[in-house]
């Protein structure tokens, strides 16, 4: 009973720390991507860039947070008990360490794709991109119409006083 308890504590502290509540200053990814926006305001495909690596690197967070949220529940779930006549009650319960045996891959993937698409790879093709070098061949086929059919908005901030 107290190893679920640990195993699922464990994970939830790495995943609560993670996806913590959002405080009121920018985190550096926003600021990059929005600095980023701002340099490429009128090139449609370096936008389409952005709009693609923003997209993925979402897709990797969900995918983190999908399997950390399926490996406590499946750690955490009930067993079951089965009486035989004579008084014999057998009950079995769930192995923790399968749970997340098998939220290995799709953890696993979540990563791959964040490290994959992670800022540093994004300034570099950007910048490669703007010095005249041409897309790879991969990241111009992963450029589908709907990343260049998002509008162009220049983010301007605008003064934020909290409310005391």
């Amino acid at each position: 009973m107290i190893e679920p308890l640990l195993l699922s504590g464990l994970l939830g502290l790495f995943t609560s720390s993670a996806f913590a509540q959002t405080s009121t200053t920018k985190l550096p990814s926003e600021t990059f991507k929005q600095h980023l926006r701002a340099q490429y305001l009128h090139n449609d495909t370096a936008q389409a860039i952005i709009n693609l690596y923003g997209r993925r690197q979402a897709g990797g967070a969900s995918w983190i947070l999908g399997s950390g949220i399926g490996a406590v529940r499946l750690a955490t779930a009930s067993g079951s008990t089965t009486t035989i006549g004579g008084g014999y009650v057998i009950q079995q319960d769930p192995y923790p360490g399968a749970a997340f045996l098998l939220a290995t891959p799709t953890l696993a993937y979540g990563v791959a794709k964040l490290l994959h698409y992670g800022n540093g790879k994004l300034e570099r093709t950007l910048t490669a991109y703007a010095a005249g070098q041409s897309l790879p061949k991969s990241l111009r086929r992963k450029l589908k119409p709907r990343f260049f059919n998002q509008p162009i908005i220049l983010y301007t901030p605008v003064p934020v006083t909290p409310v005391k």
